[in-house]
């Protein structure tokens, strides 16, 4: 008979009963998401392994306090951002795009696109980077990690409509610094 795949709240409930295994499973499911929303976070990719490290040590610490069946990601995730917010509170990340330049640079295809597209991706992490900490964190769970304007709030622990808000003012904001040719 064909098992069903355990549910994230599922393995993070046993992951709580000390289920190293489920764990595991949960860390291999999220690792690249989980980077991804680090690396856009905080544009230092070197800095965001350590990041992620740590994010994932705290989850396991405060495995019993993850509440079932509350959901997981948004719980993870705010673990994350939590610990990205650490970071910037002892100013170890720095405005500049120098790293995101090379990470963002297209491999392949004709050398104008990608110089183009690589100035293009540098312009709009930049322009990211420079939105309130709140309203950077909204459309990086929104834009890159395709979450719902009900898990934002959730991971968040804001309103919905704060949450909303949040993602209207950040996309006026963007609109201002990239000027006609960004959106």
């Amino acid at each position: 008979m064909h098992q069903k795949p355990l549910t994230d709240e599922r393995l993070m409930k046993m992951s709580a009963e000390d289920d190293r295994t489920s764990f595991d499973l949960l860390v291999r499911r999220y690792a690249r998401p989980l980077m991804t929303l680090i690396n856009r976070m905080t544009g230092k990719h070197h800095r965001s392994e350590d990041i992620f490290q740590e994010a994932i040590l705290s989850c396991w610490k405060h495995r019993g306090q993850y509440e079932f069946p509350r959901p997981f990601k948004p719980w993870l995730y705010r673990i994350a951002i939590n610990q990205c917010r650490q970071v910037y509170r002892r100013k170890e990340i720095a405005t500049s795009n120098e790293e995101a330049v090379e990470s963002e640079a297209a491999t392949g295809g004709d050398p104008e696109d990608s110089v183009l597209r690589t100035e293009s991706a540098a312009q709009i992490k930049t322009a990211v980077a420079r939105l309130p900490e709140h309203q950077r964190s909204v459309v990086i769970l929104r834009i890159w990690n395709g979450m719902s304007y009900r898990e934002i709030a959730e991971t968040l622990e804001r309103a919905e409509p704060t949450v909303r808000s949040y993602m209207h003012h950040a996309l006026k904001s963007l609109r201002e610094i990239l000027g006609p040719q960004g959106l």
